[in-house]
């Protein structure tokens, strides 16, 4: 199915949806000279540092429904908003999802999980990196807005146990609380990477989203190397093409993705 793939670990289902999609401005990697964004890209098979917007779906084996992220709704317009007919093709209905965990709170994350003034999964329990929800409380953004209207948040730190075989991977500097997960020898490992034809080759390029560049810098480096040394498979939020799950090896001072 289109925008959907899928991959099984430890007898969970495991969907990456694509939300949608769009190209950034040259602007939002500041410290990549251009002669070197245009040969990176030109490497890749891209004409522009383009993105996706991925958010997963989790089907348990006695049929529970998880999403990690929401995508970005309606808050890129047409660019975006694709997850809820995505949710459609699996079967899904918005209140099957019994829980949400967020690896953060920028809108194109959890932009999906508010529709106008409603929540989009009234049932859904919100779990969250206890500094990401202190950090979003109370603001006049997509996140304070969700925040202001759940009723069942759990927050969480990194190494925590959320059952099913998932634990919290604290992965900061993106956000203060971004997180990704471990399941089996799956990492979903949310923004760590923004632009995989620019930044796997030097994970201390970073883009101007990052609250804190030089921790964002250390958790993309400790995510990476222990993606290669654990010998595990990886899904980032913003992963292009159709195979959504891949490996890594090292390049040089860098990485590259592998097929499965």
């Amino acid at each position: 199915m289109e925008h959907i793939a899928h991959h099984k670990v430890e007898g969970v289902d495991v969907f990456c949806l694509t939300d949608g999609g769009l190209e950034f401005p040259p602007k939002i990697f500041p410290g990549v000279e251009e002669q070197r964004r245009e040969t990176l890209l030109k490497d890749a098979g891209l004409t522009g540092v383009q993105t996706v917007f991925n958010c997963y779906v989790l089907r348990f084996s006695d049929g529970r429904i998880a999403m990690v992220d929401t995508g970005c709704g309606a808050e890129f317009g047409e660019k975006g908003g694709r997850m809820r007919r995505l949710l459609s093709w699996l079967g899904i209905l918005p209140e099957y999802v019994s829980r949400i965990i967020f690896t953060h709170l920028h809108s194109d994350h959890c932009g999906g999980a508010v529709t106008g003034d409603e929540l989009t999964f009234p049932n859904a329990e919100i779990t969250l990196h206890v500094r990401e929800a202190l950090h979003w409380s109370g603001k006049a953004s997509v996140a304070g807005r969700l925040l202001d209207r759940v009723s069942s948040v759990r927050t969480v730190r990194g190494g925590d146990d959320l059952g099913d075989g998932i634990t919290v991977w604290s992965l900061p500097g993106h956000t203060p609380g971004h997180i990704g997960l471990r399941l089996g020898d799956l990492a979903l490992v949310g923004d760590v990477v923004h632009s995989e034809a620019l930044q796997l080759p030097d994970p201390a390029t970073r883009p101007i989203y990052d609250e804190d560049p030089d921790l964002a810098i250390q958790s993309c480096n400790l995510a990476l190397n222990a993606i290669v040394d654990d010998g595990l498979v990886w899904s980032g939020c913003h992963m292009l093409g159709p195979e959504k799950f891949a490996r890594l090896e090292r390049q040089g001072r860098g990485f590259t993705r592998m097929s499965l």
